[in-house]
């Protein structure tokens, strides 16, 4: 299912405090103040989808280091045992709790976008073929938190640039593809 999504105003996140995994608050512009920022909106750190996604995404560093794209990755919820297995196994980069749910709100034009189980009651569907090919990847996962906020990628510009490309999980699992991020941060810099 694709969804046309218009990409949310600076404001929508900007000033969103965010906490790291030190427990310090962070402003969350001051993330790409100085440089433009793939901010990953993780569903959930227990997720086997969501550890494919994080680790692939990850793995692409280097191409974004080029680029000059930092990578930084949000969760809704700190359940601190999830944390501590999540990175940095599966993401080694900088992680923070939006406490707010503010980039969750800002994918969905302002609120949080709620999944549903019913697909997965199809061991045939989609959502199942996501799963087995993504534990071909990660053989550590659960269902630990909550899993029904849905996620996505928001790639914000340098400064007040704002936002430049996002994409919403509309259903469980159905993320953006690494390369397609790449991509969309290949064309960002060619912009600018």
């Amino acid at each position: 299912m694709t969804i046309a999504q218009k990409l949310p105003a600076l404001s929508a996140v900007a000033n969103a405090v965010l906490v790291s995994r030190e427990g310090v608050e962070v402003v969350a512009k001051s993330l790409w103040a100085s440089q433009p920022v793939a901010v990953l909106v993780l569903r959930r750190p227990g997720c086997v989808l969501c550890r494919d996604e994080a680790q692939r995404l990850w793995e692409l560093k280097p191409q974004f280091d080029k680029l000059g794209v930092g990578l930084v990755c949000v969760v809704h919820e700190w359940i601190q045992r999830e944390i501590d297995a999540f990175a940095p196994a599966f993401w080694p980069g900088p992680l923070y709790h939006d406490t707010s749910k503010a980039f969750y709100a800002a994918l969905n034009g302002g609120t949080p976008l709620r999944g549903s189980l019913l697909p997965l009651a199809n061991p045939f569907g989609a959502v199942w073929a996501r799963i087995r090919a993504a534990s071909r990847n990660v053989k550590q996962h659960n269902v630990i938190g909550e899993g029904l906020t849905m996620g996505g990628l928001l790639m914000m510009r340098a400064g007040e640039g704002g936002p430049a490309w996002l994409h919403l999980e509309t259903e469980i699992g159905l993320v953006a593809e690494p390369e397609v991020v790449l991509g969309a941060a290949q064309r960002m810099m060619a912009a600018h």
